[in-house]
């Protein structure tokens, strides 16, 4: 296995990162609050948290793009 030929996502680690918290918090928020109605208020914080990283990672992978052309 050839770790220069990773993927695009492991390059960026908050990108990755978000997208874990995101998917694993966020899901477990949007699952409990659509079968049993109930708001739990550390899954949806870390689930915003995990949005909000993975945000900025976006950008930041946009800014370096930018600059190396």
């Amino acid at each position: 296995m050839d770790l220069a030929n990773r993927g695009w996502i492991m390059r960026n680690p908050a990108l990755y990162w978000g997208l874990l918290f995101f998917l694993v918090f966020g899901g477990q928020f949007v699952i409990r609050y659509v079968r049993d109605n109930d708001f739990y208020i550390l899954q949806f914080i870390f689930g915003t948290i995990g949005l909000l990283v993975m945000a900025i990672g976006l950008i930041m992978n946009i800014r370096n793009n930018k600059k190396s052309i």
